[in-house]
């Protein structure tokens, strides 16, 4: 017995050293990847909070993973623990490498923690010390490809993913050539243009249109009609832009008839463009023209007079330089705000000599007069018109500086075109809590408001507004939209949703009041605005809702149509009114935004995680509107 003892036990002693460090190998394993769990977990909250910040993820990540909460346990000391965030490697270690991993920045959507303890030590010291203990978490932002629960509200958002200038003859309707612009600046910039790839077009037409093509798709071909494409002209074939194909051709006696030749705008102080105006009130704007009488004195050898109108109204007397030999106005002519397209006619007239046979008479009653009709185009912005096109203009790239919307036009004329345009600017999310409150609105007077029929099991729109749509949407990728009728009888997701015409009195305040603060006739606040400490907010506010995003045009016009559905946006409400019959908002007054009237909701878009989610694949922007979901993928 003495003799096995003896050999057995150093054995039996190793065996239970064994046993008791390759279980506190496995504690203290099991330990580091709670630590990186809570540490990718934390991190990924800072990620959606106002203006990225890489810096605050880190400190967040580090803070939970052992730095101020979850120490690691067995008394291992705060050195002998590594964290790395979005790192290929673990620490001190080439390999395995980690080709998956976003960069250290916010662009890579993802918080990927790789935590190391260094150097524990086994329980037998001749054994010493095991060099390496890694554990290893992700979570991943994505965009949410599905909602349900919310608002029966769909906010347009002029941010399109891809644009297009479209160049047409806008006598035949015929497209001429067409080019894609590029987004100048950032994902968010509003600026688009064609500078890096210039059109070249031979100019042999007398009318040329610039139409623009917007679209959400991300790929593929696209055209005027087709699903998410929304194309924006001044109608009857012509274009947001005009250009003038004037002809130098043809010789003109002061026995003839005069030609007008180049046509341009002259811009005034208060217009935005000189073709093309989103001025919010009224812009003036001059016409400056060569107009050949056959001779170089028209007024003395003529005693030629021209005059310009636009859009028919009162007529402006045109002023001849002999220096420069061309007619023009002052820059006085108006030109109404929202008018859309606006021709631009001159009337002549030759009160001596003949012309084209007849007897020109000093007076009103002299034959030889006439009209160059449609002569050149002015459009101002009109919603319906131009859509989310803020400003419009075309230049030729030998003269940068001057709008190339009056052009000699002739067989072999090839010019290299260039197209600007800015839309009005993207949705976006609230930079701080200081932000002045968005107004979504519910009300017009007849006019498409913002409302939708989300769930056609609700025959109410304050039930839609108090609970959210339970059917379940998605985003639209290019699909068409159907009627109603038969979009409800497909199954869900669905990718369309459906406008409602209106919102009657009270319906917006019953709604929210029920949904916000448990009543249709509540008599306190009792679910106070809490916007002052985003994003410190709890997740279970009522005040956080989901939204949805439609193309701009939605709702332009009338009519209770099919819309697709662009996106999705969270959004926290501040404010709403009721108009008597005890549906006020007991709120307003302790803290929440006055609204300016019954029929519409305050509030701001912000990004806020949502509850897991694993069905979405593209990965999150914190700086573009949308409802973002984080999903724990390693």
């Amino acid at each position: 017995m003495l003799v096995t003892i003896v050999v057995w036990l150093p054995l039996m002693i190793l065996m239970a050293s064994f046993v008791v460090d390759v279980a506190n190998w496995f504690v203290h394993k099991r330990h580091l990847q709670m630590q990186a769990d809570a540490a990718a977990l934390a991190a990924a909250r800072d990620w959606v909070q106002p203006g990225c910040d890489w810096s605050r993820i880190d400190a967040r990540a580090r803070s939970y993973g052992g730095g101020t909460w979850n120490a690691q346990i067995g008394g291992t000391l705060a050195d002998n623990v590594h964290l790395r965030l979005n790192s290929t490697t673990y620490y001190n270690q080439d390999t395995p490498v980690d080709t998956t991993v976003g960069p250290p920045n916010c662009d890579a959507s993802m918080v990927d923690v790789k935590l190391t303890e260094t150097d524990l030590p086994w329980f037998l010291k001749a054994a010493r010390l095991v060099p390496f203990i890694n554990a290893r978490a992700r979570v991943s932002i994505f965009e949410a490809d599905t909602v349900t629960g919310a608002l029966p509200v769909g906010v347009p958002d002029p941010r399109p993913e891809r644009a297009r200038a479209i160049f047409v003859d806008e006598t035949t309707g015929a497209v001429i050539a067409q080019r894609d612009l590029t987004r100048a600046g950032g994902l968010d910039s509003p600026y688009w243009d064609n500078a890096g790839a210039p059109l070249p077009i031979t100019v042999n037409q007398a009318r040329i249109g610039v139409r623009i093509a917007l679209t959400t798709r991300t790929s593929g071909p696209y055209a005027c009609g087709d699903a998410l494409v929304e194309c924006f002209d001044a109608g009857s074939g012509n274009g947001l832009l005009h250009i003038r194909g004037w002809s130098a051709a043809g010789t003109v006696t002061t026995a003839d008839n005069p030609i007008a030749r180049d046509v341009r705008m002259v811009p005034g102080t208060t217009c935005t463009g000189v073709y093309f105006s989103s001025s919010a009130s009224q812009c003036l704007a001059g016409i400056d023209a060569k107009i050949d009488f056959g001779t170089l004195d028209p007024v003395g050898a003529v005693a030629a007079r021209v005059s310009a109108n636009i859009g028919g109204a009162q007529s402006y007397t045109m002023t001849y330089d002999p220096v420069t030999q061309r007619w023009s106005t002052a820059v006085q002519i108006p030109i109404a705000s929202g008018a859309g397209p606006v021709p631009v006619n001159i009337h002549w007239e030759k009160r001596s000599g003949t012309s084209a046979g007849l007897t020109c008479t000093n007076g009103n009653n002299t034959p030889c007069k006439g009209d160059f009709l449609g002569a050149q185009r002015v459009f101002s912005a009109a919603a319906a018109r131009s859509g989310a096109v803020k400003k419009l203009r075309v230049f030729d790239v030998t003269a940068p500086a001057v709008d190339a919307n009056s052009i000699e036009r002739c067989a072999t004329c090839t010019h290299d075109l260039v197209v600007e345009m800015e839309l009005l600017p993207s949705l976006r999310n609230a930079a701080s809590t200081s932000d002045p409150p968005v107004v979504l609105r519910f009300t017009g007077g007849g006019s498409l408001t913002q409302a939708l029929d989300c769930d056609p099991a609700k025959n109410r729109l304050e039930d839609e507004i108090a609970t959210g749509c339970a059917p379940k949407y998605k985003r639209n990728t290019g699909t068409a939209c159907p009627d109603a009728s038969v979009l409800w009888s497909t199954p869900q997701p669905w990718s369309c949703v459906k406008r409602d015409t209106g919102a009657p009195v009270n319906k917006i305040a019953r709604g929210l009041n029920l949904r916000i603060l448990g009543s249709e006739t509540p008599s306190t606040c009792s679910s106070r605005n809490n916007w002052a400490s985003y994003p410190n907010v709890a997740s279970n506010d009522p005040r956080i809702v989901q939204v949805f995003l439609t193309n701009f045009g939605s709702f332009l016009g009338t009519g209770n149509g099919v819309v697709p559905v662009t996106g999705f946006a969270t959004f926290y409400v501040t404010g709403w009114q009721g108009s008597g019959g005890n549906f006020v908002n007991p709120c307003i007054g302790q803290g929440d935004d006055p609204a300016p009237g019954d029929g519409y909701i305050l509030g701001h878009f912000a990004r806020y995680l949502q509850s897991m989610d694993t069905t979405s694949t593209e990965k999150c922007n914190p700086s573009v509107v949308g409802v973002c979901v984080a999903v724990m993928t390693e």
